[in-house]
């Protein structure tokens, strides 16, 4: 009972209705505002006027008003730049030049159209059959032939679920990292653990930590999840496309969450147990070990260019990374019940040891003011078990 008291403190610590409120409101003004964006943009945008000096017919581009001159005129579009032209573009050749006033980004728009437009111009010119020409200016065609139907457009849509799942566990992880931190080193400065040593065991203390900020980090990452599919429906919607829909299966949906919170128990218990040996945290070199639970993202990162691989296959089952590699398996390609199941005990198995020995780094670290044990002490005390 007194482990879920200090998880319920932890939790309400950060958890705040207001806040809460005040991000649903930021979600609809976000999403209120995209919906409006595309006329908002298109009613205070111009189109900028570009004299193209050229016999060739001008190309039509959005957002750009070309118009063609006569050579003749050269002299006098020049003279006209900044007040009736915002660009003049001289074709010379099989070359481009483009006088402006001065440097803008709507520029680097406008000259790769510019570019393909005089290619076209150029090819169109040589003495070549028509079929030779339509060769030199398309690509070679390349089909796919899936057995499965419409499985290109899942496999698009479960990469973009993967790449979701890494990014809320990235918020996650870093969230964690820093509530952790920041209550672990406060209260030891404050000299806040005699009070709590009378009360509770450094082991109920630990557990309630650890279980209350994953829990709120868990919170965290599922708001954020669901902001950003909010903001993928309207941008669907804005496109005219289909709503997007979860390729996931309620099974795959739950054990993405068993994994994910498991892993976060799993990174909290390595924080809190090292944060507690942090004496000092303005002055102490240890801090950026803290930044070490961030490595087993990239390495799942790196990976996931080939999640049929066989690395991504053997991050799924190691401990350190498999909270993070078995979710986007199971989002992204057929995972066997043996393999998400083995991979889940593993992990649970290896959550028990670490918490066990987070508990004891934990128990060394609160007890200590005015200095940090060395890193053979708390190697020896991660471990080994003193009881």
């Amino acid at each position: 009972m007194t482990r879920w008291t200090v998880a319920v403190f932890e939790f309400q610590r950060y958890f705040k209705w207001k806040q809460e409120l005040v991000s649903l409101g930021l979600m609809i003004l976000t999403v209120a505002l995209m919906s409006a964006w595309p006329l908002i943009k298109g009613w205070v945008d111009k189109d900028y006027k570009v004299a193209l000096v050229s016999e060739l017919a001008a190309p039509k581009v959005d957002g750009y008003s070309i118009s063609q001159i006569r050579p003749e005129a050269l002299d006098n579009a020049r003279a006209g730049l900044g007040e009736v032209w915002d660009l003049l573009v001289l074709v010379e050749g099989d070359q481009l030049r483009l006088v402006a006033q001065n440097s803008a980004s709507w520029q680097d728009k406008l000259v790769p159209e510019l570019q393909r437009w005089l290619q076209q111009q150029l090819i169109a010119a040589m003495p070549l059959e028509p079929a030779q020409k339509a060769m030199v200016q398309q690509l070679p065609k390349a089909e796919f032939e899936f057995l499965h139907k419409d499985s290109r457009e899942q496999n698009k849509q479960q990469q973009l679920i993967g790449g979701g799942i890494l990014i809320l566990l990235s918020i996650g992880v870093f969230s964690g990292f820093g509530f952790m931190f920041t209550a672990i080193t406060s209260e030891k400065q404050q000299r806040v653990t005699e009070q709590l040593l009378t009360l509770i065991t450094p082991s109920q203390w630990i557990d309630g930590k650890i279980l209350g900020i994953s829990l709120f980090c868990l919170k965290t990452m599922l708001t954020t999840g669901l902001f950003m599919l909010v903001v993928i429906q309207a941008v669907r919607m804005l496109s005219d496309k289909a709503l997007f829909a979860l390729p996931l299966q309620p099974l795959h949906i739950v054990l993405t969450l068993v994994f994910v919170m498991l892993g976060l128990l799993l990174i909290n218990s390595f924080m809190a147990g090292f944060a507690a040996t942090i004496d000092d945290p303005n002055h102490s070199s240890r801090s950026v070990v803290m930044f070490l639970p961030g490595l087993p993202l990239f390495l799942v990162f790196s990976a996931m260019d080939n999640i049929e691989g066989g690395m991504m296959q053997f991050l799924s089952w190691f401990p350190l990374t498999s909270y993070a590699a078995m979710p986007m398996r199971m989002a992204s390609t057929d995972v066997a019940w043996w393999q998400w199941l083995g991979s889940l005990l593993v992990l649970v198995a290896f959550l028990y040891w670490a918490r066990a020995a987070a508990a004891r780094i934990f128990e060394l670290g609160i007890r200590m003011y005015g200095k940090e044990p060395d890193w053979s002490v708390l190697l020896k005390t991660f471990l080994v078990s003193s009881r």
